[in-house]
């Protein structure tokens, strides 16, 4: 996605062989500065030259020394597993932590990310991570008196000596996402809840787990002012822990208005929440999940900034699919906040530190309105030393009161739409759109009313409603372009449309996504796959942006979003296979792609079950109806499987999904009448079948509202009609509506 191309640029790679390195390679900023008095520290062949004031800290698996990067200091060795890290440490400074390589390495590499103000060298027989605050020369030059090699400024697509050893440092300091492994609920929680400046050890979790009052445990996943090393914290802890009952508290520690680190809100935010959503993702923690930012106490005089900045990591937040979450002092950014709750975004969730010895979430400067039940978590007192099993840690002690429910699927947008229990159907006639709709649940239809009069579109229209109630409708025009309307409520006019710049050849796809925004998708004429979307609710259309590089799709698309938040887009190659494209969010990059296979005829259509699986449908080339299926949410597709055995089908079938789970499918026959097709039981064959009869000319729209499924189409003589069941196969017969 999008995001996911600035994150890649903040890393710059630079592969190079040691002995290069060691035979004088050097960077602009090793001659920056003076370096003063040095003291020379060897550690497993390699001689570091650090400032004479740095202790040198030697640490083993099992030392308690605390590796922590707010003070100057070399440690040598591996942290310990259990290490006695005071609660509350924050910051990061110059420092250095060099330990043995967790394997063969085949030479040198750097990576940098800036965002975290973090570097990791990896070289034969080593791993160092160097910290810096303000002095990354002082970094720099300790790394080159080892003779390792340095970050390059390049971007991260330059050739590189060695092609393996980028990815050894690159992957220590911004691990690929793993598959979510965190369960959805393990975010929620009710109960006592602890954080920790490090991630403590399995043995210690197990031991708290089995006698202390706590069911939640904070940990901090990255940022620049994270202040304590984490051997811990890998994927396979956090699934470890989660297996074992306990549940999460995400904290990220980024730019801090305490020390006047904001300057600039926006950009810096944005890119917080990039770095914190690559990190969580790492651990397995997927969309839908909140991160929390750590913003401690500040002084007033920062507080434009710190709300600009909060506001902003909300909003980035939920663009990539997660929650948003904000901790900070009850009297300074949580009364902040409650003081900017209309104005600006807010966090799903607030955790505020007030110090009163209470075990709830109730603070006096919170209105009960604001964050209420399950939105809500209280640091209640802190620097604390607890021992449970034996085992002793420095705690935060906290309560929290956070139930975030998964967002609902969302299945993609049609001809038709329901609005507060009406029903608005959409339609080109005569080359411009045309509208039925209903003024009250269950009423006749009016219309058609005409929406545009310019004579220029063509294709279906398709319409959506986001959250904040506006319908915005898109149609192909007679040139190849989109243009997008926009709605008040079903029946109002409609305002000169927004012009989506590019070519395309099929009509468009629309969803209404999570997040509030809208996006859409269609195929250019030159094969690709592009995006137009929403930066923000309401707003206007970004893009196009491609997400294909192949030239080898056609049609139309369609696109779903499951309950985590990622976007799935299906579209027909030229082959006549489905192409599956996949996205964290709206706008963004590309995180997946798979060939689905077949050999279709017609334009996929896709749904989102009840049990939040996704099924694609399409009419095969020889006329009959294939499906492709989750066997669960994010599992491989099976199919394509023949649902038909006689042809006859044309054109892009409609998917109802019922509330049991079950699913089924209508398409049109080349004579123009409607066929049914249904499962029993969920995830199970297509097993029941009925001809419904009609004329039809145009695709279908279908629509679960009521207990039943009504379905839209356009007859042969071009008058709209409807049809209604209250069962996948018992329909009244259609009416002119």
């Amino acid at each position: 996605m999008m995001q996911l191309k600035a994150r890649a640029a903040r890393w710059v790679l630079l592969g190079v062989a040691v002995a290069a390195a060691a035979a004088g390679l050097s960077s602009p900023a090793l001659a920056a500065g003076s370096p003063g008095a040095l003291k020379t520290v060897t550690y497993l062949g390699y001689r570091f030259a650090v400032p004479a004031g740095w202790p040198v800290v030697r640490t083993t698996r099992a030392s308690t020394a605390c590796v922590r990067f707010n003070r100057h200091a070399i440690y040598l060795g591996d942290p310990g597993r259990n290490q006695h890290c005071p609660s509350g440490l924050l910051g990061a400074t110059e420092a250095i932590l060099v330990q043995p390589a967790a394997g063969p390495v085949p030479g040198g590499s750097a990576a940098e990310d800036r965002v975290a103000r973090r570097i990791t060298v990896v070289s034969p027989g080593i791993e160092v991570t160097a910290t810096y605050d303000t002095n990354r020369a002082l970094v720099a030059r300790i790394l080159s008196s080892a003779g390792l090699p340095l970050p390059s400024s390049a971007s991260p697509g330059r050739a590189v000596s060695q092609k393996k050893a980028p990815n050894a440092a690159r992957r220590l300091l911004a691990p690929a996402a793993t598959a979510a492994t965190v369960p959805a609920g393990a975010t929620s929680y009710t109960g006592e809840g602890f954080d920790a400046c490090a991630a403590p050890s399995s043995a210690f979790m197990s031991a708290w787990k089995g006698s202390s009052p706590y069911g939640a445990v904070g940990i901090y996943i990255g940022g620049a002012e994270r202040a304590c090393a984490q051997p811990n914290l890998t994927a396979g802890w956090v699934s470890q822990q989660a297996a074992a009952g306990w549940c999460f508290i995400p904290i990220y520690v980024g730019p801090q208005a305490e020390f006047n680190q904001i300057t600039s809100p926006a950009s810096q935010a944005v890119a917080a929440a990039e770095d914190a959503v690559t990190q969580a993702a790492a651990l397995g923690f997927g969309p839908g999940s909140p991160v929390y930012y750590d913003m401690e106490a500040y002084p007033s005089a920062q507080k434009a900034n710190a709300l600009a900045f909060l506001s902003a990591w909300t909003t980035q937040l939920h663009a990539e699919g997660y929650r948003s979450a904000v901790y900070s002092s009850s009297s300074s950014g949580v009364t902040d906040l409650v003081g900017d709750f209309t104005k600006d975004a807010m966090p799903d969730v607030i955790w505020d530190a007030l110090w009163n010895g209470q075990a709830d979430t109730t603070d006096p400067v919170i209105p009960a309105a604001d964050w209420p039940t399950g939105r809500r978590a209280h640091q209640f007192s802190g620097g604390v030393n607890q021992t449970f099993g034996g085992d002793t840690i420095d705690v935060d002690q906290d309560y929290l009161n956070v139930s975030l429910t998964p967002l609902p699927p969302v299945n993609p947008g049609q001809s038709a739409l329901t609005s507060n229990g009406t029903v608005a159907d959409y339609v080109i006639q005569g080359r411009n759109l045309s509208t039925y709709y209903q003024t009250s649940p269950g009423a006749a239809f009016t219309g058609p009313k005409k929406l545009t009069t310019t004579g220029n579109l063509t294709g279906t229209p398709v319409a959506v409603q986001a959250a904040n109630g506006l319908i915005w409708l898109f149609a192909e025009t007679t040139g190849g372009t989109v243009e997008a309307f926009r709605q008040s409520s079903p029946g109002a006019a409609v305002g000169p449309p927004a012009k989506l710049a590019g070519r395309v050849e099929g009509s468009p796809a629309a969803i209404a996504t999570q997040g509030g925004t809208v996006a859409v998708y269609v195929v250019g004429i030159n094969g690709g796959l592009y995006t137009y979307y929403q930066t923000s609710p309401g707003g206007g259309f970004a893009g196009p942006k491609r997400l294909t590089t192949a030239a080898n799709l056609t049609g139309s698309p369609a696109v779903v979003q499951v309950a985590k938040g990622i976007l799935s887009v299906y579209a027909r190659t030229t082959g006549g296979a489905v192409k599956a494209v996949w996205q964290n969010s709206a706008g963004g990059a590309v995180t997946r792609t798979a060939n689905l296979g077949g050999r279709l005829l017609g334009n996929p259509a896709a749904v989102v079950t009840a049990a939040n699986t996704i099924a694609v449908y399409a009419v095969g080339a020889h006329g009959q109806l294939y499906g492709f299926q989750q066997r669960k949410p994010g599992a491989l597709f099976t199919g394509p499987t023949k649902l038909t055995s006689t042809g006859g089908l044309t054109g892009t079938p409609v998917a109802v999904p019922w509330n049991n789970g079950t699913v089924s499918v209508y398409a049109r026959t080349t004579s123009g009448s409607v066929r049914s097709k249904w499962q029993s039981v969920a995830g199970g064959p297509f097993n029941g079948s009925a001809a419904l009869g009609g004329r039809m000319a145009g695709n279908l729209a279908g629509l679960l509202a009521s207990g039943g499924v009504s379905l839209y189409a356009t007859g042969t003589n071009g008058r709209q009609y409807a049809d209604r069941g209250t069962a996948p196969g018992s329909f009244s017969g259609w009416a002119v509506i």
